[in-house]
């Protein structure tokens, strides 16, 4: 659920009242009122979070900077529409309000992006997600999905939005640098025994899942997807700037076909970019777990 928003900036303090009414009335009786938890508004985000004001305090600081730094990176500093974050402090919580608001139930999942309308018509993105040690990479993942919604829009192929997700949510901040892309062990590893043991997708095929099929083949498509993102963007060792990938994306802008666009800029021969690919992916080794 990645769409783009279209809320005006000054109308962002009444759209996120009234959203907030919106939701409590939508809630399950056993999920709590998102209108107790602890609210902190500054900047383009607002932030709920049941766990108190420092919670909050410490995600709307977080959302900010990760924000800025995903601007920066791609070069994209167009006016961006609010957003409500909410986080729960424990996963029960949070299965009751996603199973109620966006019949979510995966066991598995940690936390969600989506357009959320409120009861005037008006749309904002909504991240949703609880405390736990991954917290920040979720809030990455997911704030990266907001953000691509702004670079691309609808157009996105749900590989492309997955893969890059997972690329930037291991980013972290050194003084004034933005470390991007390390390589997650577990994601690497289960890319690599896929590739190993002829499991895993191919390109031609990973690329041309509808949101459908990539998350009916969920196990396979998300490491896969983070591993094709990674080689497109670092196996030629260019900068953002100057990469095909980024020439990649601006096809895409202009609402050209993504696997043509990737032939285009990748080449053509797909059984050879195929064997280069896997060729990379088995070789690189793990930076962060």
């Amino acid at each position: 659920m990645r769409y783009r928003a279209r809320v005006k900036l000054r109308t962002l303090l009444a759209v996120l009242a009234l959203a907030v009414t919106s939701v409590t009335r939508a809630q399950d009786a056993t999920a709590p009122s998102i209108a107790s938890f602890a609210n902190v508004t500054e900047g383009r985000y607002q932030v709920f979070a049941q766990g108190g004001h420092q919670m909050a305090f410490e995600v709307n600081l977080f959302m900010k900077e990760m924000l800025r730094q995903y601007e920066k990176f791609f070069n994209n500093w167009s006016i961006k529409d609010g957003a409500r974050v909410i986080v729960f402090d424990n996963p029960e919580d949070f299965r009751h309000y996603t199973g109620n608001v966006v019949s979510l139930t995966h066991a598995g999942l940690a936390g969600y992006c989506h357009l959320k309308t409120d009861e005037a018509g008006n749309q904002f993105y909504e991240i949703v997600t609880y405390q736990d040690p991954n917290l920040w990479r979720v809030l990455a993942h997911e704030g990266f999905h907001q953000f691509i919604g702004y670079e691309l829009g609808l157009q996105i192929p749900t590989w492309l939005n997955e893969g890059t997700a997972q690329y930037f949510e291991t980013s972290s901040i050194t003084g004034s640098h933005f470390n991007v892309g390390q390589i997650s062990r577990n994601k690497l590893l289960y890319a690599q025994a896929l590739i190993l043991n002829k499991k895993a997708p191919p390109i031609a095929q990973l690329v041309t899942w509808d949101q459908a099929t990539f998350y009916a083949n969920a196990n396979v498509a998300y490491p896969m997807s983070w591993a094709l993102v990674y080689y497109l963007l670092n196996s030629n060792n260019d900068r953002y700037e100057q990469s095909r990938f980024r020439r990649y994306l601006q096809d895409l802008k202009f609402g050209n076909d993504s696997f043509r666009s990737l032939q285009k800029e990748f080449g053509s021969d797909v059984n050879r970019w195929q064997a280069d690919f896997e060729d990379y992916i088995l070789h690189l080794k793990p930076q962060t777990d």
